[in-house]
């Protein structure tokens, strides 16, 4: 579950079977809002989307947001079978941004380049970085492995990078090398995917607990 903010997603109209529902776009993956709950039952809400979508036997293997909007949170689940019936995108997301968009994007850059991306690392592998740990998914182990929304939470926070400055810093020491996808399959994603450190491989499962 990754629990977002709606300036941090892009909203859109479906067409499906003749009527109009909402979605969002995130991370080039389209969600269907599940249920949504006043402002105020945002601890209702939470409990909710862990007991009967992430605890859920299948649900559990889609992707799933928690979206904080203006007035209300909403549980969205990924279903990328409705993006051919996408009428329209909102620009909420881009005017959220506001006329500065260019220079703060180049104001990032310059941020991302002048931070030490093995101080980062060293960070990220020390006892107050992220949990390193062997996990499991489906019947498969994964060893000495991190989360990559984890990983962003562990940025923003050291760092106070918003959380699409951190996945560009956290693809750049992917590309240097630094980590990597446990399967070499996704770049780096604000998502609860598998991320190995280099200095990580071959060391063994003894080190780490499941």
């Amino acid at each position: 579950m990754l629990f977002l903010d709606y300036t941090q997603v892009q909203y859109c109209k479906i067409k499906d079977q003749g009527k109009t529902i909402s979605g969002l776009i995130y991370n080039d993956n389209l969600f269907i809002r599940e249920k949504a709950f006043p402002k105020e039952e945002m601890e209702l809400a939470i409990k909710e989307c862990r007991e009967e979508y992430l605890d859920h036997e299948e649900r559990s293997q889609i992707a799933t947001l928690l979206v904080k909007e203006k007035d209300r949170v909403g549980i969205w689940m990924q279903n990328n079978e409705y993006k051919s019936e996408i009428i329209d995108i909102s620009s909420t997301k881009q005017n959220t941004l506001g006329t500065q968009g260019s220079s703060r994007s180049s104001k990032s850059k310059n941020s991302i380049n002048r931070i030490s991306l093995r101080q980062i690392a060293q960070g990220m592998r020390s006892e107050n970085g992220v949990e390193i740990k062997t996990r499991r998914y489906k019947l498969k182990l994964f060893q000495r492995c991190f989360l990559g929304n984890e990983a962003v939470d562990w940025i923003v926070a050291k760092t106070k990078f918003s959380r699409e400055d951190a996945v560009a810093l956290g693809q750049k020491m992917i590309e240097k090398g630094i980590f990597h996808h446990v399967l070499d399959e996704h770049k780096f994603k604000d998502e609860d995917l598998f991320y190995r450190f280099t200095d990580d491989e071959g060391k063994s499962i003894w080190n780490s607990s499941v």
